[in-house]
């Protein structure tokens, strides 16, 4: 798995999904596969509001994404993350305990 923070908002994530979508022929009737990704509303996200995104390994290298992916790196519309930080950051902050 690769694991991505969406930099530049739900827009880009929406635009990259249903850009995906169209390449790889979804929704599709017979996978019943609707989407590549979750729509935006329903993606999951860090703590802040920003969409997080885990995709198969193999994803980064099919036509489309394959030439997308260093394009929105090198722009810093996403950046990689480690399955660490991204298991941490799907997790909410740690309650303090008060000791007074």
């Amino acid at each position: 798995m690769r694991f991505f923070r969406v930099i530049a908002g739900d827009e880009v994530y929406e635009s990259v999904r249903l850009q995906l979508d169209a390449a790889w022929h979804l929704p599709n009737a017979d996978t019943k596969t609707e989407s590549c990704m979750p729509p935006a509303a329903d993606a999951p996200r860090d703590t802040g509001g920003t969409i997080l995104v885990a995709v198969e390994d193999d994803w980064c290298s099919w036509s489309p994404a394959d030439a997308m992916l260093p394009q929105l790196l090198a722009a810093t519309a996403i950046e990689e993350m480690s399955d660490v930080e991204f298991t941490a950051a799907l997790m909410p902050p740690a309650a303090v305990e008060d000791d007074e």
